[in-house]
């Protein structure tokens, strides 16, 4: 019968002359490499995701006639792109001569650092996309008609908006940058949430190995 990962683990560490625990330690190397080149790639392809899709949006604002909130949009999405990408060569830069443990370690720090900081910057950036994305629309040439009926119909304007329309919006922003971490947490397990449960469970294996060793 083959003897366990854990058993040739413990022999390759209590016995002097073995000579298995380096290919276990290269088992491991494999299993992190495969992990993070996996992770750099679907986060390389969330960046390209994020230019597409704003830049998407720039060109039908044109279209709608909200071509400057269609720019505030494409703007703060590519400063999104640019901070993740940013984070990336961060990524790079983490001291792949250390253990696959340590090295997992540090990637696992990064992910959670990464979390916290875009946590932090979703507080702004969700508000300010629907609040922008409201106003663009409600001042757009495509909505112009519909606007000029609401206005000549009531009274609750103030400074060109409809006051009771426009008052649900600016609630469901501020409860959206309240809750952007937690949202953004969410997004992160949907996305990423297959990697990360490798990685832990990976750390995990190898903090029992060390300790059974």
């Amino acid at each position: 019968m083959e003897k366990s990962i854990e058993n040739i683990w413990k022999d390759g560490f209590l016995n002097g002359e073995a000579l298995v625990a380096p290919k276990v330690n290269d088992l491991y190397n494999r299993k992190s490499v495969h992990i993070i080149d996996k992770f750099k790639r679907m986060f390389k392809v969330n960046i390209w995701a994020i230019i597409a899709a704003s830049t998407v949006l720039w060109i039908g604002s044109y279209f709608a006639g909200a071509l400057i909130a269609g720019s505030i949009l494409l703007i703060m999405m590519i400063y999104i792109a640019f901070s993740a990408n940013n984070d990336l060569k961060a990524l790079e830069k983490l001291d792949k001569g250390q253990s696959s443990y340590n090295y997992l370690k540090s990637f696992k720090g990064w992910i959670e650092d990464s979390i916290e900081h875009y946590g932090n910057m979703y507080r702004i950036v969700y508000p300010a996309l629907i609040l922008t994305f409201y106003f663009g629309l409600w001042f757009s040439d495509t909505f112009s008609v519909i606007r000029e009926k609401v206005m000549e119909n009531s009274n609750d304007i103030f400074l060109g908006v409809h006051i009771y329309s426009t008052i649900p919006i600016i609630v469901g922003a501020i409860l959206m940058s309240i809750l952007s971490k937690k949202i953004h947490r969410e997004d992160i397990k949907t996305v990423y949430g297959g990697i990360i449960k490798k990685l832990d469970d990976v750390i995990a294996e190898m903090e029992e190995l060390r300790e059974a060793s």
